[in-house]
Protein backbone atom coordinates (compact mmCIF):
# COMPACT_ATOMS: atom_id res chain seq x y z
CA UNK A 1 0.00 0.00 0.00
CA UNK A 2 0.92 3.64 -0.68
CA UNK A 3 2.02 5.68 2.10
CA UNK A 4 0.16 8.95 2.30
CA UNK A 5 3.68 10.82 1.67
CA UNK A 6 4.40 8.95 -1.57
CA UNK A 7 0.37 9.62 -2.48
CA UNK A 8 0.88 13.63 -1.62
CA UNK A 9 4.04 13.52 -4.22
CA UNK A 10 2.12 11.87 -6.82
CA UNK A 11 -0.84 14.76 -6.61
CA UNK A 12 1.46 17.65 -6.50
CA UNK A 13 3.02 16.33 -9.40
CA UNK A 14 -0.51 15.80 -11.32
CA UNK A 15 -1.25 19.60 -10.10
CA UNK A 16 2.44 20.69 -11.44
CA UNK A 17 2.20 19.00 -14.81
CA UNK A 18 -1.47 21.19 -15.28
CA UNK A 19 0.11 24.34 -14.81
CA UNK A 20 1.58 24.01 -18.84
CA UNK A 21 -1.69 22.70 -20.08
CA UNK A 22 -4.30 24.13 -21.67
CA UNK A 23 -7.82 23.37 -19.80
CA UNK A 24 -9.66 22.62 -22.74
CA UNK A 25 -8.98 21.48 -26.32
CA UNK A 26 -7.29 22.93 -28.61
CA UNK A 27 -10.28 23.15 -30.98
CA UNK A 28 -12.77 23.94 -28.63
CA UNK A 29 -14.49 27.12 -29.37
CA UNK A 30 -18.78 28.37 -28.85
CA UNK A 31 -21.34 28.75 -30.69
CA UNK A 32 -22.69 32.05 -29.85
CA UNK A 33 -26.58 30.77 -30.90
CA UNK A 34 -26.32 28.27 -28.32
CA UNK A 35 -26.17 28.84 -24.54
CA UNK A 36 -23.05 29.68 -23.17
CA UNK A 37 -22.56 28.42 -20.20
CA UNK A 38 -24.04 24.70 -21.54
CA UNK A 39 -21.18 24.59 -24.29
CA UNK A 40 -18.91 25.61 -21.04
CA UNK A 41 -20.06 23.16 -18.82
CA UNK A 42 -19.74 20.09 -21.95
CA UNK A 43 -16.56 21.54 -22.28
CA UNK A 44 -14.96 21.42 -19.09
CA UNK A 45 -16.59 18.14 -17.90
CA UNK A 46 -15.00 16.79 -20.97
CA UNK A 47 -11.39 18.29 -20.30
CA UNK A 48 -11.95 16.64 -16.72
CA UNK A 49 -13.85 12.88 -17.85
CA UNK A 50 -10.50 12.52 -20.42
CA UNK A 51 -8.17 13.50 -17.35
CA UNK A 52 -6.84 16.62 -19.97
CA UNK A 53 -7.70 18.03 -16.24
CA UNK A 54 -6.37 15.77 -14.21
CA UNK A 55 -7.72 14.98 -10.29
CA UNK A 56 -6.08 17.91 -7.89
CA UNK A 57 -5.31 20.50 -11.22
CA UNK A 58 -6.25 23.73 -10.85
CA UNK A 59 -8.72 25.27 -12.69
CA UNK A 60 -8.16 28.92 -13.78
CA UNK A 61 -11.14 30.97 -14.95
CA UNK A 62 -9.13 33.52 -17.03
CA UNK A 63 -7.56 30.61 -19.36
CA UNK A 64 -10.84 29.59 -19.92
CA UNK A 65 -12.34 32.63 -20.85
CA UNK A 66 -9.37 34.00 -23.24
CA UNK A 67 -8.92 30.34 -24.80
CA UNK A 68 -12.95 30.54 -25.42
CA UNK A 69 -13.40 34.58 -25.47
CA UNK A 70 -15.69 34.57 -22.96
CA UNK A 71 -16.92 36.66 -19.94
CA UNK A 72 -16.35 35.19 -16.86
CA UNK A 73 -20.20 34.49 -15.75
CA UNK A 74 -20.51 31.14 -18.10
CA UNK A 75 -17.64 29.97 -16.78
CA UNK A 76 -18.31 30.10 -13.08
CA UNK A 77 -21.98 28.77 -13.90
CA UNK A 78 -20.87 25.97 -16.15
CA UNK A 79 -18.26 25.05 -12.42
CA UNK A 80 -21.33 25.54 -10.15
CA UNK A 81 -22.51 22.89 -12.28
CA UNK A 82 -19.24 20.51 -12.33
CA UNK A 83 -19.14 20.81 -8.53
CA UNK A 84 -22.43 19.96 -7.80
CA UNK A 85 -21.84 17.15 -9.79
CA UNK A 86 -18.64 15.94 -7.57
CA UNK A 87 -15.98 16.94 -10.12
CA UNK A 88 -15.42 20.19 -9.24
CA UNK A 89 -14.07 21.62 -5.34
CA UNK A 90 -14.69 25.44 -5.08
CA UNK A 91 -12.37 26.55 -2.18
CA UNK A 92 -13.05 30.31 -1.31
CA UNK A 93 -9.89 31.95 -1.44
CA UNK A 94 -8.10 29.41 -2.66
CA UNK A 95 -9.40 28.72 -5.64
CA UNK A 96 -10.72 26.04 -7.98
CA UNK A 97 -9.72 22.35 -8.33
CA UNK A 98 -10.44 19.35 -10.00
CA UNK A 99 -11.92 16.72 -7.70
CA UNK A 100 -10.37 13.65 -6.99
CA UNK A 101 -12.13 10.18 -7.82
CA UNK A 102 -14.68 9.66 -5.28
CA UNK A 103 -14.13 6.05 -4.36
CA UNK A 104 -18.03 5.95 -3.39
CA UNK A 105 -19.65 7.74 -6.09
CA UNK A 106 -17.32 5.66 -8.38
CA UNK A 107 -19.30 2.32 -6.97
CA UNK A 108 -22.46 4.00 -7.18
CA UNK A 109 -21.95 4.97 -10.80
CA UNK A 110 -21.10 1.20 -11.08
CA UNK A 111 -24.75 -0.22 -9.70
CA UNK A 112 -26.30 2.59 -11.71
CA UNK A 113 -24.30 1.59 -14.70
CA UNK A 114 -24.94 -2.06 -14.34
CA UNK A 115 -28.76 -2.27 -13.05
CA UNK A 116 -30.38 -0.08 -15.72
CA UNK A 117 -28.03 -1.58 -18.46
CA UNK A 118 -28.89 -5.12 -17.86
CA UNK A 119 -32.74 -3.99 -18.00
CA UNK A 120 -32.03 -1.97 -20.77
CA UNK A 121 -30.87 -5.05 -22.98
CA UNK A 122 -33.69 -7.49 -22.46
CA UNK A 123 -36.35 -5.01 -23.84
CA UNK A 124 -33.77 -4.78 -26.77
CA UNK A 125 -33.83 -8.63 -27.05
CA UNK A 126 -37.49 -8.17 -28.04
CA UNK A 127 -37.01 -5.12 -29.91
CA UNK A 128 -34.02 -5.20 -32.07
CA UNK A 129 -33.87 -4.52 -35.40
CA UNK A 130 -31.43 -5.38 -38.32
CA UNK A 131 -31.26 -1.10 -38.73
CA UNK A 132 -30.10 -1.96 -34.85
CA UNK A 133 -27.89 -4.39 -35.49
CA UNK A 134 -26.00 -2.94 -38.64
CA UNK A 135 -25.34 0.32 -36.27
CA UNK A 136 -23.64 -2.09 -33.81
CA UNK A 137 -21.23 -3.83 -36.37
CA UNK A 138 -20.89 -0.59 -37.53
CA UNK A 139 -19.69 1.08 -34.44
CA UNK A 140 -17.47 -1.86 -33.40
CA UNK A 141 -15.64 -1.41 -36.81
CA UNK A 142 -14.65 2.07 -35.74
CA UNK A 143 -13.94 1.31 -32.31
CA UNK A 144 -11.31 -1.41 -34.28
CA UNK A 145 -9.78 0.73 -36.16
CA UNK A 146 -9.39 3.69 -33.30
CA UNK A 147 -7.92 0.60 -31.13
CA UNK A 148 -5.33 -0.28 -33.96
CA UNK A 149 -4.40 3.92 -33.95
CA UNK A 150 -4.29 3.24 -30.10
CA UNK A 151 -6.60 6.24 -30.03
CA UNK A 152 -7.73 5.61 -26.61
CA UNK A 153 -10.31 8.43 -26.61
CA UNK A 154 -12.26 7.81 -29.69
CA UNK A 155 -12.23 4.49 -28.83
CA UNK A 156 -13.90 5.14 -25.15
CA UNK A 157 -16.45 7.65 -27.01
CA UNK A 158 -17.52 4.38 -29.07
CA UNK A 159 -17.58 2.21 -26.24
CA UNK A 160 -20.35 5.30 -25.37
CA UNK A 161 -21.78 4.82 -28.72
CA UNK A 162 -22.08 1.05 -28.95
CA UNK A 163 -23.72 1.18 -25.09
CA UNK A 164 -26.13 3.88 -26.20
CA UNK A 165 -27.32 2.05 -29.10
CA UNK A 166 -28.41 -0.93 -27.24
CA UNK A 167 -30.39 1.59 -24.85
CA UNK A 168 -31.79 2.94 -27.57
CA UNK A 169 -33.17 -0.55 -29.70
CA UNK A 170 -34.62 -1.11 -26.00
CA UNK A 171 -37.24 1.66 -26.78
CA UNK A 172 -36.14 3.63 -23.30
CA UNK A 173 -33.50 6.10 -24.50
CA UNK A 174 -33.86 7.92 -22.03
CA UNK A 175 -32.12 5.38 -19.44
CA UNK A 176 -28.67 6.54 -21.38
CA UNK A 177 -29.22 10.09 -19.66
CA UNK A 178 -29.59 8.67 -16.60
CA UNK A 179 -26.70 6.57 -16.83
CA UNK A 180 -24.23 8.82 -18.20
CA UNK A 181 -25.02 10.99 -15.40
CA UNK A 182 -24.56 9.01 -12.96
CA UNK A 183 -21.01 7.73 -14.17
CA UNK A 184 -18.75 10.61 -14.84
CA UNK A 185 -16.33 9.11 -11.90
CA UNK A 186 -16.56 5.79 -13.42
CA UNK A 187 -15.55 7.38 -17.03
CA UNK A 188 -12.76 8.77 -15.39
CA UNK A 189 -11.43 5.74 -14.39
CA UNK A 190 -12.27 4.36 -17.86
CA UNK A 191 -9.58 6.93 -19.24
CA UNK A 192 -6.96 5.49 -16.96
CA UNK A 193 -7.76 2.01 -18.06
CA UNK A 194 -7.51 2.36 -21.70
CA UNK A 195 -3.82 1.91 -22.07
CA UNK A 196 -3.68 -1.43 -19.94
CA UNK A 197 -2.52 -4.09 -21.99
CA UNK A 198 -4.81 -6.46 -23.81
CA UNK A 199 -7.79 -4.28 -22.53
CA UNK A 200 -8.78 -2.78 -26.41
CA UNK A 201 -9.07 -6.52 -27.48
CA UNK A 202 -10.42 -7.88 -24.21
CA UNK A 203 -13.29 -4.96 -24.68
CA UNK A 204 -13.72 -5.87 -28.49
CA UNK A 205 -14.01 -9.50 -28.28
CA UNK A 206 -17.36 -8.79 -25.10
CA UNK A 207 -18.67 -6.29 -27.30
CA UNK A 208 -18.66 -8.97 -30.65
CA UNK A 209 -20.46 -11.61 -27.86
CA UNK A 210 -22.92 -8.89 -26.95
CA UNK A 211 -23.63 -8.36 -30.91
CA UNK A 212 -23.78 -12.20 -31.56
CA UNK A 213 -26.59 -12.99 -28.91
CA UNK A 214 -29.06 -9.81 -29.54
CA UNK A 215 -28.55 -11.46 -32.94
CA UNK A 216 -30.18 -14.38 -31.88
CA UNK A 217 -33.05 -12.48 -29.72
CA UNK A 218 -31.20 -14.80 -27.05
CA UNK A 219 -32.68 -13.15 -23.77
CA UNK A 220 -30.57 -15.24 -21.88
CA UNK A 221 -26.63 -15.20 -23.63
CA UNK A 222 -27.43 -11.11 -23.97
CA UNK A 223 -27.99 -10.44 -20.58
CA UNK A 224 -24.83 -13.18 -19.70
CA UNK A 225 -22.59 -11.31 -22.01
CA UNK A 226 -23.16 -7.87 -20.87
CA UNK A 227 -22.93 -8.72 -17.30
CA UNK A 228 -19.27 -10.26 -17.99
CA UNK A 229 -18.63 -7.74 -20.27
CA UNK A 230 -19.63 -4.98 -17.30
CA UNK A 231 -18.20 -6.75 -14.38
CA UNK A 232 -14.70 -8.15 -16.32
CA UNK A 233 -14.61 -3.96 -16.88
CA UNK A 234 -15.16 -3.15 -13.33
CA UNK A 235 -12.56 -5.96 -11.91
CA UNK A 236 -10.07 -4.51 -14.33
CA UNK A 237 -10.57 -0.64 -13.03
CA UNK A 238 -9.87 -1.84 -9.46
CA UNK A 239 -6.66 -2.56 -10.77
CA UNK A 240 -6.17 1.32 -11.10
CA UNK A 241 -6.89 1.79 -7.55
CA UNK A 242 -3.58 0.84 -6.06
CA UNK A 243 -1.75 1.91 -9.61
CA UNK A 244 -2.87 5.22 -9.18
CA UNK A 245 -3.73 5.94 -5.56
CA UNK A 246 -2.75 9.86 -5.57
CA UNK A 247 -6.28 10.30 -7.87
CA UNK A 248 -8.74 9.18 -5.14
CA UNK A 249 -10.25 10.36 -2.54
Amino acid sequence: MRSTASRRDGRKRLVAAETALSPLADDAGIDRAQPIPDQVYRLLRQSIITLRLPPGATIIEKQITDQLGISRTPVRDALRQLADEGLVNVKPQSGTFVALIDRQQLAEGRLVRRALELEGIKLAVARVTDADLDRLRDILALQERAAKRNSYADFIAYDDQFHRAINEASGMPRLWRVISGAKAQLDRVRHLSAPLPGQSARVLSQHRAIVAALARHDGERSVRALTHHLDDAYDRLTILLKQHGEMFG
